[in-house]
């Protein structure tokens, strides 16, 4: 896979991430330990589809 289309773990604790899909056209891509769901708070930038927003969270990374 290509790093826009797989997920890097975690740079605050290592956790994997996951893409969250909002609506129709709204995407972003957090920490499986993100808030409600653990402590961590990596949250990556909001995007028009998945592809975008999984390159913006691995560009971070």
């Amino acid at each position: 896979m290509s790093d826009t289309t797989s997920l890097k773990p975690c740079n605050k604790c290592g956790a994997p991430a996951e893409v969250v899909k909002a609506g129709s056209r709204r995407f972003w891509v957090q920490c499986t330990r993100y808030a409600g769901q653990g402590t961590c708070s990596a949250i990556g930038p909001q995007a028009d589809n998945k592809k975008d927003a999984i390159a913006g969270w691995n560009k971070t990374r």
